[in-house]
């Protein structure tokens, strides 16, 4: 992935997974939507934020 590229990883109704290119060759994940923004280096800690705000959303607190 080159710098700069986002690619959509997961989408449920608000929330959003994103797949970032960063510098050095690496990759960055953010979730969106229902919070702040956040991001992460590991892909398993930016799932769980993700599937926690959708079911968040999706079922109430």
């Amino acid at each position: 992935m080159q710098f700069g590229e986002t690619e959509i990883v997961r989408k449920e109704g608000n929330v959003c997974l994103l797949k970032i290119g960063c510098r050095g060759d690496r990759e960055a994940f953010c979730v969106i939507g229902d919070g702040s923004t956040q991001h992460y280096d590991d892909y398993e800690d930016a799932l769980d934020e993700f599937n926690l705000r959708w079911m968040k959303a999706k079922f109430g607190e």
